[in-house]
């Protein structure tokens, strides 16, 4: 009897067929050889004899069979890989441990691409999937084959027909499961490559909650873009919305279905407030955001069309503040938004476009005095209240403003200037305020640089976006045209500064009487008690006005304006002039300090230099994520613009975790 084929072109069919039909023909044969011959007496011994031999032949026939079934069944799996001409004799089984291979050797033919990863990865998966086993391949691209050490698992042996090797968590799947994870292993080897292997999926009923991604080395998941591009692919293609961790030393990602988010939080009475610190959302783990008023996010740029939410962010701004005691410029050109703040205490609105103008120069010039008070040693800068001045509507203001200014020069030939006075003020306030204490809250629907430049722009460091964004909205305030475009369609959601990044919130609700049909029982509740909370505070300072400064502005909207004698106040090159003639410290100190503790009128010296200089300017900065920018200077930066001893004027551009020398004066 001869040795069954055991090549790939003889496939998976069974030898028992043959071997019955070679048997059953020796039998016919042996029958008629005896019935010619009329020796009747020889057919039984013959027969015995025929299946004392057929037996032992036929089970020898059938264990080579079932032993060379790895060869047959590898080769059918990689004949498209290989494009062998000739896939015969191609695998061999090369040692064994239990009657399973343990080391498959694999010749290859010379067009196939052995220096590309991804064509190796995808022939090690092949041998992993149809051994059942776990498989460490060793390429010799000189002899063109590759040995594959196969690792036995419980499963060892069994074919699976999908794209990874079996698993123990695969056995217990329902129907609805199993679509599901083989789903998930289809999108993330469609995104991220063949070669990149889910490792896990656990399920919540019968959805996905959290999958485990293995991926090959590569530079590709430094790129913030990249990762976003994934994770969002992942969303479109898998039911819930989904978060992603990634483990680069390990070459590991983890995405998980996010939380349910909340829609409707209510203000939290019972939070606990921080000194300078204003809660305003809460994030999908439901912890309240909040911001920290100070030097590195000193301005707030909210963004926000109509019906997002953005009023009612504000609001959560105002009401903060003034719990803390810090006092507020609440500015509304579109003058009906909030009217239940008008007769609060330390708290100042104003509508007309006009008195939004005069309030910004006399912000401006209370800034002004407040630095001429700190250069001429009258007072430190930590001796100053905080002030909260927002600006709502910044594009309804700047056209209404635009206007009165093209009349004012109608009827004033004298006038000059392309734009009202107040706007290169409200610049001026973006860049220097955060030294005299004072934060800047804009309010717009697009930040376009028409109406921003990009200095002023750079001290808006803390942002929130409400709604969907653009491309081109995600890319000027995020750096990523990615980021929240997919913000759902909620009122009050948003994406905002976080600690590690952009990060989706929900704005706390906080409705006022004015809100009519959308005011309900608890909302007057959380109302009624906040403006005590804001009325306690405003008695505990009846002895002092913090917004003094305004001057007629106070009641300017609520009763006739008055002439006003308004001196000007010293500019800030008048205010250094008188400082430096004023008698200089009996000594110096010198004392550590980050880019983000300087302030205007600093000394300092800057890394590989021995004098010190004076700040003029500070420009901040985000970094790029370009991964082959070999000059990005990370996250953030900060550039300097600086006056040397001899007077020249130039710049420096440092990474933001810089650290470097402050020259610190002392009176005796």
């Amino acid at each position: 009897m001869a040795p069954p084929d055991t090549s790939a072109g003889m496939g998976d069919r069974s030898p028992l067929p043959s071997i019955v039909a070679t048997v059953a023909g020796l039998a016919l044969i042996g029958y008629a050889a005896t019935s010619l011959l009329h020796a009747e007496e020889l057919r039984l011994p013959l027969l015995a004899a025929l299946i004392a031999v057929a037996a032992p032949g036929a089970l020898l026939w059938l264990w080579i069979h079932r032993r060379h079934r790895p060869v047959r069944d590898l080769t059918a799996a990689l004949e498209p890989a290989m494009k062998w001409p000739d896939p015969k004799g191609k695998i061999k089984i090369k040692e064994r441990s239990d009657g399973l291979p343990t080391k498959i050797r694999i010749a290859y033919p010379a067009t196939f691409a052995d220096n590309d990863k991804p064509s190796r990865d995808k022939v090690r998966d092949i041998v992993a999937t149809r051994t059942g086993t776990t498989v460490t391949a060793t390429w010799d691209p000189r002899r063109r084959r590759v040995d594959c050490l196969l690792v036995a698992t419980p499963k060892a042996g069994v074919i699976v027909e999908s794209d990874t090797a079996i698993t123990d968590d695969t056995v217990n799947d329902t129907p609805e499961q199993a679509r599901l994870r083989q789903r998930t292993t289809g999108v993330v080897q469609a995104i991220m490559g063949v070669a990149a292997t889910v490792t896990d999926v656990e399920f919540d009923g019968d959805t996905p909650c959290r999958i485990e991604v293995k991926y090959p080395t590569t530079t590709r998941d430094l790129s913030a873009n990249y990762r976003s591009r994934v994770t969002m692919q992942i969303d479109s293609k898998l039911p819930g919305e989904w978060r992603d961790v990634w483990n680069f030393q390990e070459d590991r990602a983890t995405f998980e279905l996010r939380p349910p988010f909340p829609t409707n939080v209510r203000y939290p009475l019972m939070h606990k407030m921080q000194p300078f610190t204003i809660p305003y959302a809460v994030n999908e783990a439901r912890e309240i955001v909040s911001w920290k008023l100070g030097s590195k996010n000193p301005h707030a740029l909210i963004v926000g069309p109509t019906g997002s939410g953005k009023t009612v962010l504000i609001r959560n701004l105002v009401v903060a503040a003034r719990v803390l005691g810090i006092p507020v410029v609440l500015c509304d050109p579109k003058m009906t938004e909030y009217l239940d703040f008008e007769n609060l205490e330390g708290v100042t609105v104003l509508t007309d476009p006009t008195h939004i103008a005069a309030a910004i120069t006399k912000t401006h010039d209370e800034m002004m005095r407040r630095y001429f008070d700190i250069r001429s040693r009258r007072a430190r800068k930590g001796d100053f209240g905080k002030i909260l001045f927002i600006l709502d509507e910044f594009y309804v203001f700047k056209e209404a403003i635009a206007e009165i200014w093209a009349g004012m020069k109608a009827a004033n030939k004298d006038l000059k200037g392309r734009e009202h006075p107040c706007m290169s003020l409200w610049r001026r306030l973006a860049v220097l305020a955060r030294t005299a204490q004072i934060h800047l809250v804009l309010g717009i629907q697009r930040p376009d640089a028409e109406f921003l430049t990009g200095l002023a722009r750079d001290s808006f460091r803390m942002r929130i976006s409400l709604d969907k964004t653009t491309s081109e909205l995600a890319r000027m305030m995020w750096g990523d045209s990615r980021v929240g475009a997919d913000l759902p369609n909620i009122q009050g959601r948003a994406i905002t500064t976080g600690d590690h990044g952009p990060e989706h919130v929900q704005v706390l609700r906080l409705m006022t009487p004015e809100d009519a049909g959308d005011f309900d029982d608890q909302d007057a509740t959380i109302w009624d008690q906040l403006v005590a909370r804001m009325t306690r505070q405003a008695e505990a300072h009846a002895n002092a006005d913090p917004l003094e400064f305004l001057g007629y502005l106070r009641t300017a909207e609520h009763h006739a304006v008055p002439a006003v004698d308004r001196t000007p106040l010293p500019t800030l090159q008048e205010a250094v002039d008188a400082a430096n003639a004023a008698p200089a410290p009996d000594t110096d100190n010198e004392e550590e300090a980050g880019l983000y503790d300087l302030d205007v009128d600093d000394q300092i010296r800057l890394p590989g230099r021995d004098e010190f200089v004076t700040v003029l300017d500070l420009h901040f900065g985000q970094g790029y994520e370009d991964e082959d920018d070999e000059e990005a200077l990370g996250d953030e930066w900060v550039e300097i613009t600086y006056r040397d001893t001899d007077g020249g004027e130039d710049s420096e551009i440092l990474p933001g975790d810089t650290a470097l020398m402050r020259r610190v004066s002392s009176l005796v």
